[in-house]
């Protein structure tokens, strides 16, 4: 047995099989983090803002008061 960690972890990890390695959700993940990372250059190249994808935006939202 490993040691160190709890055994519920390493239950839980042996549960989940392939899911937590599934490479076309890392596709997905690694395309839509570029994705960003180019709007977020081609933002700063032209000198404009950044259009955030988050909606609400950080801060904005019913949690938040109006500002």
């Amino acid at each position: 047995m490993w040691t160190g960690l709890p055994v519920a972890s390493f239950e839980e990890g042996r549960r989940l099989g392939g899911r937590r390695n599934d490479p076309e959700r890392f596709e997905r993940t690694k395309a839509l983090i570029l994705e960003i990372y180019d709007a977020m250059g081609s933002a700063e190249e032209s000198g404009g803002p950044y259009k955030s994808l988050l909606d609400p935006p950080p801060g904005q939202g019913p949690r938040h008061p109006e500002r």
